[in-house]
């Protein structure tokens, strides 16, 4: 009787802490076979435990079937995070280190389910190797290091830049430019790979399209006169392709159109004529828009001969020119003129101008350059002259 009393209080000490069999473990108490005889009351408890026991701790995962995990263990387990935890009944542990009656060798048991009537203080910490963290819980009695879980390090989600956009001025007339900054973009996870600029019409339709792919991200757009309004936005793409929210960087502008308004022109300059001789003459008329870029422009003037032997020494003329606009400064055109010399010709012109100078008031001021010859001639030396003069525009 004796013995089978003896025999049965084995069987519970080795089912209830530690028991070296491999097979499914309940496991009903704590400290009858610590592998760390004190009890740890601080995190540096648990970690002088671990560097005391370097050796035991090898052999114990050896034995527990990870020995390959071992000195990834003991490198990261220095700055590993610790956590205090309870672990409740029920759950369970892969497998767990413990000495028999504390003093005997280092040994392990698998699939170790604790069932105790209350939960146990244990640490709690994450070893990391290829891809998988492992997850250690060592109760606090008794310093039984144990695997919790194994499970995929979660990749983090890689989050989209930030697109940041300024503009070098809202308020603009058609024909300007608008310089669209975008340095100070961020992307928080990764690097920025380009930077898409795009400035698009009233019908959100793209006119025109950049692309930087080095920083600082700095693009210039000049403003069309087609549409009173449209919108500058600025994509951000990362190194893995994600992009900005589309409302990050977006600013619509309201644009001035200049209306192009007939009004009194006055013209002086200075002419030579190939056959040679030099003129000053002087003009006045009016211009006409027809369109935001064509006008059509009447003058009447004359021409003084100053120098040379050749041509007239003064001339009539009467021009009538049409001239295109490419923007608020640029012009080129051509008409027909009449010169009274020689018994009255006419006389082929084309001309262009620039704007360089305009007052508050609206007065305009360009340099233009301007050829013409007898249509009858076209450009024979006697016939041809080309000058150069100011434009004044009222």
């Amino acid at each position: 009787m004796k013995k089978h009393v003896l025999l049965a209080v084995g069987i519970f000490l080795v089912g209830v802490c530690a028991s070296p069999a491999f097979a499914a473990v309940s496991l009903k108490r704590l400290g009858d076979h610590p592998f760390y005889r004190q009890t740890m009351t601080s995190e540096a408890d648990l970690r002088t435990m671990v560097d005391q026991n370097g050796a035991d701790l090898e052999a114990g995962f050896v034995k527990a079937g990870n020995p390959e995990l071992y000195p990834d263990f003991m490198r990261q387990f220095p700055t590993a995070e610790i956590e205090t935890i309870q672990v409740a009944p029920g759950e369970q542990l892969d497998w767990m280190l413990f000495r028999k009656n504390g003093t005997g060798p280092v040994t392990a048991i698998k699939d170790v389910t604790w069932e105790g009537e209350a939960a146990f203080d244990a640490y709690r910490f994450y070893i990391d190797k290829d891809g998988q963290r492992y997850q250690f819980v060592v109760p606090v009695i008794c310093g039984n290091v144990s695997l919790s879980n194994v499970e995929a390090i979660p990749q983090p989600v890689n989050q989209s830049p930030v697109c940041t956009m300024t503009l070098s001025t809202t308020e603009l007339k058609c024909g300007q430019v608008v310089t669209v900054d975008a340095s100070g973009s961020t992307d928080a996870d990764g690097t920025i790979a380009s930077v898409v600029f795009r400035l698009l019409d009233a019908s959100n339709q793209v006119v025109s399209e950049k692309i930087d792919t080095e920083a600082p991200y700095v693009q210039e757009f000049t403003i069309p006169c087609e549409s009173s309004q449209y919108t500058v936005t600025a994509v951000v793409i990362d190194n893995t392709g994600a992009e900005s929210r589309p409302d990050d960087c977006l600013q619509t502008m309201k644009i001035e159109i200049a209306e192009r308004k007939g009004g009194p022109v006055v013209d002086i300059g200075y002419a030579h004529q190939f056959d040679p001789a030099n003129y000053v003459f002087a003009r006045v008329g009016y211009e006409y828009p027809l369109t935001e870029k064509f006008s059509v422009l009447g003058m009447v003037g004359g021409f003084a001969r100053f120098e040379g032997d050749d041509g007239e020494d003064a001339a009539f003329i009467a021009d009538a020119l049409l001239n295109y606009y490419f923007n608020d400064k640029l012009y080129m055109g051509g008409g027909l003129g009449y010169w009274s010399g020689n018994d009255g010709e006419i006389d082929l012109i084309v001309n262009m101008g620039y704007l360089i100078h305009e007052t508050a008031a609206g007065m305009k001021t360009s340099l233009f350059v301007e050829g013409r010859c007898f249509a009858e001639e076209l450009i024979s030396s006697d016939a041809s002259r080309l000058g150069v003069g100011l434009r004044f525009q009222f």
